[in-house]
Formats: C-alpha cells, sequence, structure tokens
C-alpha cells in the first residue's frame, strides 16, 4: 500500500519507535488499527444496547412515541423566533 502519511503522525509514529515500544512503523500502525477495531465494537455495541433498551421501554409502555407534528411544529416556532423563517 502506498499512502501519504502526515507529516505529524509520521512524528507521532517515530516517537514510539523511539520510545522501543514498538519495532517498526507496522507494529505500530497494526496496534492503532486494532484501538480503532475496537473502538467502532465497543460503538456499536453501545447503539445495540440502547436499541434493546428503548424497545424494552416501548413494550413495558415507559416511553412513548414521538409527536411528529408537535416536533416540527417547536422547531417551526423557534426558527420563526430567531428570524430564521417567516
Amino acid at each position: 500500500m502506498d499512502a501519504v502519511i502526515p507529516s505529524d503522525i509520521r512524528e507521532r509514529v517515530a516517537d514510539r519507535m523511539t520510545s522501543g515500544r514498538y519495532g517498526s512503523e507496522g507494529d505500530v500502525l497494526r496496534d492503532a488499527m486494532d484501538a480503532l477495531d475496537a473502538l467502532e465494537e465497543q460503538t456499536l455495541a453501545r447503539w445495540h444496547e440502547r436499541n434493546r433498551m428503548a424497545e424494552s421501554q416501548s413494550r413495558q409502555r415507559l416511553s412513548r412515541p414521538l409527536d411528529d407534528r408537535a416536533v416540527l411544529g417547536r422547531l417551526r416556532e423557534r426558527l420563526q423566533s430567531d428570524g430564521i423563517i417567516d
């Protein structure tokens, strides 16, 4: 893979290698990608958990459906009061 690496990233990679923790740029990149993968997995897991919680609350009637007309009405009023729309 040919890639243009920004200078700030090159410096950070070099700093990691200088510290002795990493033996190559590939090792730094591998750890960085593993950390990014883990972060994305955590984000997705949180989304799924919140979605399950919302579904559960809805089944228990602890929440109610969004009133689209009321929300749009409040938005319209705010935009009018801010002079954004007539």
